[in-house]
């Protein structure tokens, strides 16, 4: 595996995305809508990164693996299954170790990039 470039990530337009299936919903909350621009995969799927977005709503987290985000833009609240809460924005960066549940509040539509290990 060479350099993973991902280019301008913050000026993708929504024609670049894949949009993912609804996650389920969580309470009364609506579920967002999912969208990813993968930017490579390794071919064993050990190894994942890309571009990734949700619209307004609440969901509970699907990827169980470590994960290392950088936040392009939006604002949303992460709540780990042990009670702890995390507000992210636009400029954060966070590493969720393997297995982190939790229930994502997304307040304004979310862009991210992703560095997904299995």
């Amino acid at each position: 595996m060479g350099i993973v470039h991902l280019r301008r990530p913050g000026h993708l337009s929504a024609l670049d995305f894949r949009l993912g299936a609804a996650p389920p919903p969580v309470g009364e909350h609506p579920s967002p809508k999912l969208a990813t621009h993968s930017a490579f995969e390794a071919e064993d799927g050990s190894v994942s990164t890309g571009t990734w977005e949700a619209s307004p709503g609440t969901f509970a987290r699907a990827i169980v693996d470590a994960e290392f985000s950088h936040f392009i833009s939006g604002h949303a609240t992460f709540v780990t299954a042990a009670g702890d809460t995390f507000d992210f924005r636009g400029g954060d960066a966070a590493y969720f170790p393997p297995n982190t549940k939790g229930v994502w509040t997304i307040h304004e539509t979310l862009r991210k990039t992703y560095c997904i290990w299995r």
